[in-house]
């Protein structure tokens, strides 16, 4: 293998040829790219989870917001009904 490729580039061209017979810098190419390929999975499934979290957090907080509102609702309601019966 030349000095100027990595083992990951190596690893990329076609390996059965004279210059590339050392299959233990193969094995450590192949381990490198399966690593970078398990990261980068493991990069969206961290993204997903932090969505996932956002959107959660913004749920509960719509969800407090909306109660707070029927609470002031159910309040006007009371006091249009206590309206209503002063006037009779």
């Amino acid at each position: 293998m030349s000095e100027k490729k990595s083992y990951r580039e190596a690893s990329r061209i076609d390996w059965k040829s004279e210059q590339y017979n050392c299959y233990d810098q193969i094995k450590l190419a192949c381990l490198l790219r399966i690593a970078n390929a398990t990261e980068k999975m493991a990069e969206n499934y961290i993204h997903l989870i932090s969505n996932r979290d956002l959107y959660k957090k913004w749920f509960e907080e719509e969800k407090k917001g909306k109660n707070h509102l029927y609470n002031v609702i159910n309040g006007l309601r009371g006091t249009i009904t206590k309206l209503k019966r002063g006037k009779k």
